[in-house]
């Protein structure tokens, strides 16, 4: 074995209990109504402010023809510090308007406490977090629209976090459409019979305070159906990039400008269809740097049928999809992926790919012997050279779940990614990871810049080789991830040295770091 080369080290989980109560209902009273299928979001965020990860799920609304009148509940698990939960009552989460969808978390404020972007069906909503309360703010003003992702970054380098609503399509009761897979009996359509709705962006206005500024950012050419956001630095110049997964309609990537102005080159970089020229039904997605040409590599979830798209960089704002040759295509023909996330789960210094999988037509094994509503999830192990193996079967922790949402988080505090799954009409589950190798978890804090350092970009050296993390919100399908960076040490104990690029251009570097947890903070230079 080379020394550039790390041991090979298996995956462990172990299932967290939860309590039987804390589990998604969506709220179906037999209609077939398009949104039942889609929602169950979920977020890892210190709610409390005492140094644990919590976890928040929607509990679900019912589904009625006015959707003014429609309210749910945001449950709670609080941590105990050792990854034990137990249920809370979190002042101003019940009684929340629309038919929740996503919870993305995140300080837009910069006063210490973790906030709330909160999509749905009808309103969205800022949730101000005030020592462990909070208040809702709707975002611009009230509205129908159908929203689902959002992602929270710095879109105009002005040092606030701003945020970008991806909405799906013009549904309503009224617009309901009666689609039939045996010509008699109802069931939920495919998107591509309703028209899609524009993407919002919100300008921070340097307070907390957001207001519209959609038309000339570019974002208006997000035309919707969209299910998922990403960030990205795709061109390595310090300005964070949209990725952009919308369901039957081309996949999107918009490039920074600067100043807050982005373009949208997805269809000229190669990101927008498959291999074949085709469109796809995106759902989930995130990027990583998964191989030795240190350049992200972006991962999409599709419907049965479709691979996993696997677009891999190989030029300056170029991909091709590598689904097949990267061995994930295959495996992933039969599942509906929702949520996706890159992180090195086994601690080997290399990225892997984990999937929340499931169907949204309950009846789907009547029509196909070889397609299940419920399905078990994907974890693509990486070898670090663009290619993955499959390894979900070999993990017993693993069931089948009708998944949507999937997260990241280090629940226990001993600096390695744990994850959180919620089931559409389901129980949430979260796995706490027992690999072996050595962690660092790295947060940062600034002063100066966003909040939480997203936009940063790290560079850890062990093992006389480079990992690099782009620290941000967003990605995955409804979910809110810990924003912090973890790596995989392998079998060292030391990482020999540290970079940190801020958004601000600063550059700081620590050397000799034992692994563990470590807070970098960001102040005036």
């Amino acid at each position: 074995m080379s020394p550039t080369e790390a041991p090979a080290l298996s995956f462990a989980f172990k299932e967290i209990q939860l309590p039987d109560s804390f589990r998604h209902h969506n709220g179906a009273q037999g209609q077939k109504w398009f949104p039942e299928t889609m929602s169950g979001g979920g977020a890892f965020l210190d709610i409390d402010s005492d140094g644990d990860l919590d976890v928040l799920i929607p509990g679900g609304a019912t589904l009625i023809e006015d959707v003014s009148r429609m309210e749910g509940d945001v449950l709670a698990l609080l941590n105990d510090g050792s990854g034990t939960f137990s249920e809370a009552l979190i002042p101003g989460l019940d009684h929340l308007p629309g038919y929740a969808m996503g919870l993305y978390p995140a300080d837009l404020d910069q006063d210490g406490d973790i906030d709330l972007v909160y999509t749905s069906l009808g309103p969205n909503l800022i949730l101000e977090n005030t020592n462990g309360t909070f208040v809702a703010t709707p975002l611009a003003s009230a509205n129908d629209d159908w929203s689902t992702a959002a992602l929270i970054f710095d879109a105009d380098g002005d040092g606030w976090l701003d945020i970008l609503i991806g909405n799906y399509v013009d549904w309503s009761a009224e617009k309901d459409i009666f689609c039939s897979t045996d010509g008699s009996t109802k069931g939920y359509c495919t998107p591509e019979l309703y028209e899609g709705v524009t993407a919002s962006f919100f300008r921070n206005r340097g307070d907390g305070s957001f207001y519209e500024d959609t038309n000339g950012t570019g974002f208006e050419a997000i035309e919707g159906k969209t299910l998922g956001l990403a960030m990205a630095d795709v061109n390595a110049d310090g300005l964070p990039d949209v990725l952009v997964a919308n369901d039957t309609d081309p996949d999107q990537m918009l490039i920074n400008q600067g100043g807050g102005s982005f373009v949208d080159e997805g269809i000229v970089s190669g990101l927008a269809f498959d291999e074949r020229g085709r469109a796809r039904a995106g759902m989930g997605i995130d990027s990583g740097i998964t191989d030795d040409s240190d350049r992200e590599t972006v991962f999409v979830g599709n419907f049965s049928d479709e691979m996993i798209g696997v677009y891999r960089q190989f030029g300056p704002g170029s991909f091709i999809d590598r689904a097949a040759g990267s061995a994930i295509g295959q495996p992933s023909t039969l599942t509906l992926t929702f949520g996706l996330m890159t992180s090195d789960l086994n601690l080997d210094g290399h990225v892997d790919v984990i999937t929340a999988n499931g169907h949204v037509e309950q009846t789907i094994e009547s029509i196909r012997d070889n397609v299940r509503y419920k399905q078990t999830p994907h974890l693509f192990a990486s070898d670090g050279k663009g290619s993955f193996d499959d390894v979900a079967p070999s993990i017993s922790a693993f069931g089948a779940y009708a998944a949507r949402a999937l997260a990241i988080g280090d629940i226990d505090g001993d600096a390695d990614p744990d994850i959180l799954l919620v089931e559409n009409n389901g129980p949430a589950h979260i796995w706490k990871n027992q690999s072996t190798g050595s962690a660092l978890k790295i947060v940062l804090e600034s002063s100066i810049g966003p909040a939480h350092g997203i936009g940063a970009r790290i560079e850890v050296w062990s093992n006389q080789r480079m990992q690099s993390r782009l620290v941000k919100s967003g990605s995955s399908y409804l979910s809110g991830s810990e924003t912090a960076a973890f790596f995989g040490l392998s079998d060292a104990s030391i990482a020999d040295s540290i970079l940190v690029h801020w958004p601000s251009g600063h550059i700081q570097r620590r050397t000799n770091v034992s692994s563990g947890n470590l807070l970098i903070r960001e102040t005036e230079h």
